[in-house]
């Protein structure tokens, strides 16, 4: 041993401590501060901009995105000498989630019931205050939704993220909804803290929640819970529609029986036990 490092067979210093600060290569980490600029800015930015963004000096920076543009990571627009995040990116996150077991396990329970709701469907969980979306399937029958793979929304006025919200520990869930005020991006949002609530308890009683052009005026989604193996809500699925397009209210509960059952066949392969019984399986949707 040396200075507190294990020397292996290949002659490599392996640290024996957990990673600190000290360990932290200053210019992988300037690599990782333009790429989390760049991932804020869709239409990119100039070298002098993206400079100035992450305090980063000019030289420095190109010299970083001069490493990065080959390897796909970063694209330049010769036109307008801006920098955009490059696509070999998605090749990375594409193949994280591909070795997620709930990803994994996600994908037959998501196709069977795009097909039974004849809708697009989308595997949804929770970072912090907010959802990601992890992966979609479209039914042949479904009219086409733009959400973006990978896109964040606030948990609160997602279907995805009330899903989620509802079944977590009261104090997790408080902490989450504390972080930021409730805030209206529609204007059928609900930002009152008592009526969120009340859906949240909804919501647990039913096993689905129905929400309506809340965060995008343009979608009616529905969601419902998966749990693993320790009882833990892990992710929602959800089914989007138009909202164009409004359904009756026995289509909408229609649809809510096909994602709580798609939801309860998940968990079930996730481990999860001592659930609620579950819905009567629509056609199309099996353990």
């Amino acid at each position: 041993m040396q200075n507190g490092l294990d020397i292996d067979d290949a002659g490599l210093a392996v640290a024996e401590a957990v990673p600190s600060p000290s360990y932290v290569i200053p210019s992988v980490d300037r690599a990782f501060e333009i790429l989390d600029c760049l991932a804020d800015i869709p239409d990119g930015l100039g070298l002098a901009d993206l400079a100035r963004a992450t305090g980063i000096p000019k030289s420095t920076a190109f010299r970083i995105l001069a490493t990065l543009e080959p390897r796909g990571l970063v694209l330049l627009d010769a036109a307008t000498r801006t920098y955009r995040l490059g696509p070999h990116l998605w090749l990375y996150g594409h193949r994280f989630v591909e070795r997620l077991d709930l990803y994994q396990a996600a994908r037959e329970a998501m196709q069977k019931l795009a097909e039974a709701a004849g809708e697009t469907v989308f595997l949804g969980n929770l970072e912090g205050s907010e959802v990601i979306y992890l992966h979609r399937i479209e039914s042949p029958r479904s009219v086409a939704i733009v959400k973006k793979l990978g896109e964040r929304a606030p948990a609160y006025c997602t279907a995805t993220g009330t899903a989620i919200l509802a079944f977590l520990p009261t104090a997790e869930r408080d902490a989450i909804l504390g972080e930021a005020p409730l805030s209206a991006h529609t204007d059928v949002t609900i930002v009152d803290p008592a009526v969120l609530r009340a859906r949240l308890a909804e919501t647990r009683a039913q096993g689905y929640v129905i929400v309506n052009g809340e965060y995008n005026r343009e979608l009616m989604c529905i969601s419902a819970p998966v749990f693993d193996h320790t009882g833990r809500c892990r992710a929602s699925l959800t089914v989007a529609m138009p909202a164009a397009h409004r359904a009756s209210d026995a289509r909408q509960h229609q649809v809510g029986a096909l994602v709580r059952a798609a939801a309860h066949c998940l968990s079930e392969r996730l481990g999860a036990t001592d659930l609620p019984p579950p819905p009567p399986r629509p056609n199309g949707l099996r353990r």
